[in-house]
């Protein structure tokens, strides 16, 4: 039977171990069966298919007529695959309660650094730094990867989360996006430098380029692995590589700006940089507040004013801010040169 081996896997992926995956697999394509009938069509003897019958009717897999000889017929696959859904909600639901009193009993700060193993474990650790941003997602996927994650990352749109994803290869528009090109940015080019989730720049996921690679032989999914970073400095290292990638590519989706698209809020600087660049190339002045720390005393400022002009040169790049208070120069993460170093900027409004 073609793909027989691939359907056993995939049924050992919902709990089965394989001689249950082979023979609710034999009940199904019968169309019901008895005891006689598996035991001609499986190697296998008596006393243990009977095991396996009474584990497969336990997990809901198989049902039995109530007439002799018994029939055993399968159960819908779509029906089980809900029911394990339902299962995990309610799990997750559980244990995210569960583990937020743990970890709110602890003052132990978590590692900045961890290693995550298999394709499935890499997955799990992007759709939980999804599903935890409040303001902005910045990301370099492989499209197989992005096709993954589209409920997720329309789930985080949905919640008012600004996205933008750089896509590799090239693709077509996708269309499921349109509704929310206010919010999303999304570019394509050739070739990626990595897989890189970053989340509200507080978390991130990291993984080779060549585990998902269209043109090397394909990786079994247990090679692969990735890393969960928490370490800021870190993250801007791999966001300047992926800046380099970002300028270069081309745009799919992307808002207009105009007055009525703001309040729009940014942490990550280097997007807020480009946004700023782009409003006084139009004539547009930008009026925002910028959240972060005096350079020198270190300590916290909130300061609103009029961009009024951007500098980039070598390292460097900034922004000139005009407020009620003097003129600052407003730089990213670690600034040194400038006056403020922005954890946060808020483009309030736009005037000409």
């Amino acid at each position: 039977m073609e793909n027989y081996a691939f359907l056993i896997e995939k049924l050992q992926e919902l709990g089965l171990t394989k001689r249950e995956a082979e023979v609710y697999l034999t009940i199904l394509i019968k169309d019901g069966a008895t005891v006689k009938e598996l035991l001609e069509a499986l190697d296998i003897h008596q006393p243990q298919l009977y095991n396996i019958i009474q584990s497969l009717i336990r997990k809901g897999f198989i049902r039995a007529s109530a007439g002799r000889p018994r029939v055993y017929t399968a159960s819908d696959i779509g029906a089980l695959i809900d029911i394990q859904k339902m299962k995990f909600d309610l799990l997750r639901s559980v244990l995210q309660e569960e583990l937020m009193k743990i970890k709110g009993r602890t003052e132990e700060e978590g590692p900045y650094i961890s290693l995550v193993r298999s394709l499935e474990g890499v997955l799990a650790s992007i759709i939980e730094i999804i599903n935890s941003a409040e303001v902005e997602i910045r990301a370099e996927l492989p499209y197989p990867v992005f096709k993954e994650l589209k409920p997720y990352l329309l789930g985080a749109l949905q919640r008012g989360v600004n996205l933008y994803l750089l896509i590799y290869p090239s693709m077509g528009t996708p269309e499921e996006f349109e509704r929310f090109r206010d919010q999303v940015k999304i570019r394509t080019f050739d070739l990626g430098n990595f897989l890189l989730v970053i989340s509200d720049l507080s978390s991130a996921v990291y993984s080779k380029r060549r585990f998902f690679s269209v043109h090397k032989l394909p990786i079994s999914s247990n090679e692969i692995y990735g890393y969960v970073i928490q370490e800021k400095d870190l993250l801007l290292r791999l966001l300047n590589i992926h800046n380099n990638l970002w300028l270069k590519s081309k745009e799919v989706i992307g808002w207009i700006p105009r007055p009525e698209l703001y309040p729009k809020v940014f942490i990550e600087f280097s997007m807020a940089l480009n946004e700023l660049e782009t409003l006084l190339k139009l004539g547009y002045t930008p009026v925002v507040t910028v959240e972060g720390r005096d350079v020198k005393s270190g300590y916290p400022v909130s300061i609103t004013g009029k961009v009024r002009s951007i500098n980039r040169f070598g390292i460097v790049s900034n922004f000139v801010l005009e407020s009620e208070n003097g003129t600052f120069t407003v730089g990213g993460f670690d600034a040194e040169v400038e006056d403020i170093e922005a954890q946060k900027i808020v483009i309030r409004e736009i005037t000409k």
